[in-house]
């Protein structure tokens, strides 16, 4: 018995460090592509431009390189990406489950085809992403489906409509619990109110004490 119970045990460990591992890469990917999006400029090497221009991506020529997928690929909406990475990561390492990935990765396709969409309707302008504009590819290929005219049967409630949907999405894609995060703004307001409480003795009660 002891050495089965030993053995689960060193199971348990090794699938729990791989776990935690695993949770930590995804985090490390997750900064990473966040640093090389918000580094991003359009003059930088990529698929478009040639090589041998000055390179202003954090991380130098694959930074360039991958920004530019996800820009062109997705558009705006790639920005999202990274926060789901690491949030899900952070998720993994505390919960020690792996499969939140798999969830996460089918809710945060969701909202990169609808949040490719909602840019390339709304938002078509733009000064940075020159060839397929703020909704990249996706985007585009998706404004000529029969969902363009699902929208513009009424812009006004599609905009909000789109706006909640990828809200929600984006939220599930992280494990957003409305009740942990009600407790932790709760434990926030009742800490500062506890430094509001009076740390001294009442006046009346100090009269009482020494006063019979």
């Amino acid at each position: 018995m002891e050495i089965k119970k030993l053995a689960s045990n060193a199971i348990n460990f090794g699938i729990n460090r791989f776990i935690e591992i695993l949770s930590i890469c995804v985090i490390a990917i997750g900064a990473l592509l966040l640093i090389s999006l918000i580094s991003f400029s359009p003059d930088d090497p990529n698929f478009i431009f040639p090589e041998g221009t000055k390179i202003k991506n954090l991380l130098g020529f694959r930074g360039s390189f991958t920004a530019d997928l996800f820009f062109q690929s997705f558009g705006l909406i790639a920005l999202l990406i990274p926060f789901s990475l690491i949030l899900t990561g952070i998720n993994i390492f505390l919960n020690k489950k792996i499969f939140l990935i798999i969830e996460s990765c089918f809710f945060t396709i969701l909202y990169l085809l609808g949040g490719s969409l909602f840019f390339s309707i709304f938002y078509p302008t733009t000064f940075k992403l020159y060839i397929n504009g703020n909704g990249g590819f996706i985007g585009k290929f998706l404004d000529k489906t029969f969902l363009n005219t699902l929208i513009n049967f009424n812009l006004h409630v599609s905009y909000y409509l789109l706006i909640l949907i990828l809200l929600s999405l984006f939220l599930i894609s992280v494990q957003f619990k409305v009740r942990l995060f009600y407790k932790f703004i709760k434990k926030i307001f009742n800490i500062f109110l506890s430094k509001k409480e009076k740390s001294y003795t009442n006046q009346n009660e100090i009269i009482n004490e020494f006063i019979p």
